[in-house]
C-alpha cells in the first residue's frame, strides 16, 4: 500500500516481513525455491487452522490442506479449464488444470459444494455457460443437484436490500 506521497508505508513492510519470514527461513538461500513457493501460494502457511473463518484460496494454494467444508465455485467451461474466447488451449495446461481441479475436490473432509453459473458476464459480454468438462469424469450419482430451474427474478428488476 502506498501512502499519499507514493511511498510504501513502514507498517505494510513490517506486515509483509512477518508473513514471509517463515517461508524465507524454510527456503534458506534458494531464491528460486522462494519465488516458486510464493507464486504457488505458499503464503497459506500463515493460515491458522484453528480459526473459525472462511478462507479464500486458489487451487494451487489449497494443496496439502483439508477443510471440513469446501466450496469450489466457477466450475464452468472457460473458467475451469481457463480458456480465453477464440483461443485454443494447450493440452499440457489442460492436464495441469484437471489435476488442480481434483486437488480442489479432495480438500473437502465432510462436504463439497461445486457451483457453476448458467450465464456469466466475461469481458463485458454476457454469455451462456456450460459446466466444466472435468465434471464429466465424476459419477453423476455422487451429485445432489440444486438450482436446475431458471431463476424466478426478472433480469431487469432491482432487488430491495431490506
Amino acid at each position: 500500500t502506498l501512502d499519499g506521497a507514493g511511498s510504501v508505508r513502514p507498517e505494510d513492510v513490517r506486515a509483509a516481513v512477518d508473513l514471509l519470514t517463515p517461508l524465507a527461513r524454510r527456503c534458506g538461500d534458494d531464491l528460486e525455491l522462494f519465488l516458486s513457493q510464493l507464486a504457488t501460494g505458499a503464503e497459506v502457511d500463515a493460515l491458522d487452522p484453528r480459526a473459525e473463518a472462511v478462507t479464500l484460496l486458489t487451487l494451487h494454494a489449497a494443496k496439502g490442506l483439508e477443510f471440513p467444508v469446501v466450496f469450489l465455485v466457477g466450475a464452468e467451461d472457460g473458467l475451469l479449464p481457463l480458456r480465453w474466447p477464440g483461443s485454443t488451449p494447450d493440452e499440457d495446461a489442460i492436464a495441469e488444470e484437471r489435476r488442480l481441479f481434483f486437488v480442489g475436490l479432495t480438500r473437502a473432509q465432510d462436504r463439497l459444494y461445486l457451483s457453476h453459473a448458467a450465464r456469466r458476464t466475461r469481458q463485458g459480454t454476457e454469455r451462456d455457460c456450460k459446466p466444466s468438462p472435468f465434471l464429466e469424469s465424476i459419477d453423476p450419482g455422487l451429485f445432489e443437484r440444486f438450482g436446475d430451474a431458471e431463476p424466478r427474478r426478472p433480469k431487469d428488476r432491482q432487488l430491495r436490500l431490506l
